[in-house]
Formats: structure tokens, C-alpha cells, sequence
């Protein structure tokens, strides 16, 4: 047997000791399988007569045969039993698909990478958008996880939903970092319809610990259907509300300025240095020319001349590094003291631009206190569902969105877990 019949033969997943003969011609190549004991699937009995021989088209996943035609030569039988008819199939493909079992774990192997789209499987597998589009919708079932004991809640912004939703709401495993379940809208009525049927289950009773971001329906929904779990604020939205009013006080200063001066300059050239840490920068830092100030500085020194532009701005970074020590250092029995102690600073600072900010942390004070608890040694927050989300949105944009929800809550779960296909069910 040469090189290139067994690429054919292993492309087809047989043995040689299977094959009768292999046959190339022009644009096609016949391959004729040796007989084998099959009996009557109808009746059991091993009494036959033979009927001939049918060419089924197979694909197959080697490119250098895309433009040959592969037939497999199969015998037809009829049971002198039953007088049923059947074939002698080796289990190379599925009942009336054209695609060897090869190409189905191919395709379902290549839709596990997020970066992976339709059109790029097709090409690799030498098939059709539509075979893909059809092998993964009837290969990949995955039904809803069931809820663990701490949950986190997010959402995606999926913008070609022909669900007319502009966010999904996904549902996460905080410690085995799977996706529980995609929805296809986050709105309250939507999750009062999907959690309606599992109120006052076990499941829900079961979990102990949710992680949100501050979306009120959210809290309003877990407080209806999980009423023995605690609710936790995520810290990463909390400090998100946090900078965005240091950016705005930092926008109204620079508004304040000529687009040429030098603090003008440093508030719009140097402004992440307002979001890094206090620590993140050392005094003694190498110092680099700066042909504005037309001297030798180094960072350290720029965020000090940044801060001196205004009283505003100074107590402002102040009051963020504040809340930054306590979200990064406090424990769970000292939060309730010190966050009525930061709200009182950031009250008695009175700077306009956060307000949204002190009605925020009043408004979510208990759920931003649950938010220290630590479950398995690990502080409840969302960094679980913003990793996995990463990737969700990645799958999205490389996809341009996919319409159906359906398909789009199969390909996300089954890209992330990993899960949701066999043998057993290709077969």
C-alpha cells in the first residue's frame, strides 16, 4: 500500500485489512470494502443473499483529495429471514451525511478554540458553511449547569441577537470557572420568566453566594428567587464608578486650561498616572527629559505636578487611594466601621463629580461589605466572569455576533467548558 492510499484510508478511519481494493481515476477514487459477518439488524440472522454493490460519497479531512470524489463501494444485502434489506457499513459516516465520523470530530474539535469561526472551519475541513452550521447544531447539546454554591452574573453586549436584546446574561461557576447558563436577555422580565419555574427549589436554596455588578434588576431578582444566598457587590464596578469621578474631575480641570499650557499638558498627556496606585512609582525612579518642563523627571515627580494643579484634583486621588486600601486590605468584620468612615470623607470632601459615586457605595453598603467574604480562601468577585467574558467577546467579535441565540448560547458554553459533545452522540 502506498503514501497516498493510506492518507486515504486514514482519513476514512479504516484499516487496510478492511479494504478490498482502492481504485483512482480520474476525479474520483472507488474504495471496495472486504465482507464482513454483519448480521440482519431486523431479525438477527446471519442468512443472506447478496444484492450487488451502491457507491456512497464520503468526504474526507485530507485537503489533497478536495477535488476527487471519494465512493465507497458498500454491499447490499437481503435477509432470507425477514426478506429485510441492509448494507455492510463500517460505521465511516452517519446515516445520509456525505461527512466521514473523522470530519464530525474535526469540526467539533476546531469550534472548541473562541477564535475559531464558521467560515475558517469549512475551509480546514473541506466542507460547506452549512455542514458546519448543521453537524454542530445536531452534535452539541448542552443543557442548563446545575447552580453551584457561589454564582457570578454578568452580561455581554451581543448587538445581532434576534432576540431585539442588546445584553446576554451569563450566569458563572466562581470556583470551576464554567459557564452555567447564557440568556438572552438580562431585563427583569426575562429572568422573572426563566427563574419562575425554579422558585423554591433545592438548586437555588442550595446556593450561598452571588457576585453582581451594580445592575439593579440583578439585586432585585436574587433577592426573589435565592433567598438564602448572600449578595456581593463586585469590587472591580465598584472602583470603575470610583475612577470615572476622578476622570471627570480631572475633564473639568483641563476644560479649565488653555489647550497649550503646561497643565493642560499633564492633564491630558499624563492622566493614567491618577489611576495607577500611590506605590506604583518610586521617587528615585531614572528620570527622563521632558522638553515641556525642559528638565530631567520621572514620573513620581509628574503625578506630584499633576496633583498640585488643584485642591480638587489632590483630594480627590487622595480620597480614590483611600478607598483603594480599603477595598485591597480590609477584612470582613472591619468593613462596616471603615466603609461608613470613607462615605463620611467622601461627604465632607463635597466634590460634585462623586456624587454618583457616595450614592452608589450608600445604596449597595451591605452587598459591597458581603463582597469581602472569602470562600475557599478566596474573596467573592466577578474576575471569574470578566476572564471568561473576555473570551466570550472574543468568539463574538471574530463571529460579527451569531443571530440565532440558540446556536449562540451552544457555541459560547461549548467554546468555554469545553463540554457538550461525544462519540456516543455523533454515533
Amino acid at each position: 500500500m502506498n503514501i497516498q492510499e493510506k492518507l486515504l484510508l486514514d482519513s476514512l478511519n479504516l484499516k487496510p485489512n478492511e479494504i478490498e481494493s482502492v481504485q483512482f481515476c480520474s476525479h474520483s477514487i472507488y474504495v471496495k470494502l472486504l465482507p464482513n459477518a454483519s448480521i440482519c439488524p431486523c431479525c438477527g440472522s446471519s442468512r443472506r443473499k447478496s444484492k450487488g454493490f451502491y457507491n456512497r460519497t464520503i468526504k474526507t479531512t485530507k485537503r489533497i483529495y478536495e477535488n476527487y470524489s471519494v465512493y465507497l463501494k458498500l454491499r447490499r444485502y437481503t435477509c432470507l429471514n425477514c426478506s429485510h434489506s441492509y448494507s455492510d457499513d463500517k460505521y465511516i459516516a452517519p446515516q445520509n451525511y456525505s461527512v466521514s465520523y473523522n470530519i464530525i470530530f474535526e469540526i467539533m474539535r476546531l469550534l472548541q478554540d473562541p477564535k475559531m469561526t464558521i467560515k475558517q472551519v469549512a475551509k480546514l475541513t473541506n466542507t460547506s458553511e452549512t455542514t458546519v452550521t448543521r453537524i454542530f447544531d445536531k452534535h452539541c447539546h448542552i443543557s442548563r449547569y446545575t447552580f453551584p454554591e457561589v454564582i457570578c452574573i454578568d452580561e455581554v453586549y451581543t448587538k445581532n441577537s434576534d432576540f431585539k436584546a442588546k445584553y446576554s446574561c451569563l450566569f458563572y461557576d466562581f470556583y470551576n470557572h464554567k459557564i452555567i447558563d447564557v440568556l438572552p436577555d438580562r431585563k427583569k422580565d426575562y429572568l422573572h420568566y426563566y427563574f419562575q419555574p425554579l422558585m423554591g427549589s433545592k438548586e437555588l436554596d442550595n446556593v450561598k453566594y452571588i457576585c453582581i455588578d451594580m445592575y439593579l434588576p440583578y439585586k432585585q431578582i436574587c433577592k426573589i428567587y435565592f433567598k438564602k444566598a448572600i449578595i456581593c457587590a463586585d469590587s472591580f464596578h465598584v472602583i470603575k464608578t470610583l475612577n470615572d469621578g476622578l476622570s471627570r474631575i480631572r475633564i473639568r480641570l483641563l476644560k479649565s486650561f488653555e489647550s497649550g499650557s503646561k497643565e493642560y499638558y499633564l492633564l491630558k498627556i499624563w492622566r493614567y498616572l491618577l489611576f495607577k496606585p500611590y506605590d506604583s512609582f518610586d521617587i528615585n525612579e531614572k528620570r527622563k527629559f521632558n522638553k515641556v518642563f525642559n528638565q530631567y523627571l520621572n514620573r513620581y515627580q509628574l503625578r506630584e505636578l499633576l496633583l498640585d494643579i488643584h485642591p480638587d484634583l489632590k483630594i480627590g486621588y487622595a480620597l480614590k487611594e483611600l478607598y483603594i486600601d480599603f477595598n485591597r486590605l480590609c477584612s470582613l468584620e472591619e468593613a462596616p466601621v471603615k466603609l461608613d468612615e470613607i462615605i463620611e470623607s467622601f461627604v465632607s470632601a463635597n466634590i460634585p463629580e462623586y456624587s454618583d459615586f457616595i450614592t452608589a457605595i450608600t445604596n449597595w453598603k451591605e452587598e459591597i461589605i458581603n463582597s469581602f467574604t472569602l470562600y475557599r480562601g478566596k474573596r467573592i468577585n466577578n474576575g471569574v466572569a470578566e476572564s471568561l467574558n473576555s473570551q466570550v467577546k472574543l468568539l463574538l467579535y471574530n463571529t460579527r455576533g451569531i443571530r440565532n441565540h440558540e446556536r449562540r448560547r451552544k457555541r459560547i458554553m461549548y467554546a468555554i467548558n469545553k463540554e457538550g459533545f461525544s462519540i456516543k452522540q455523533a454515533l
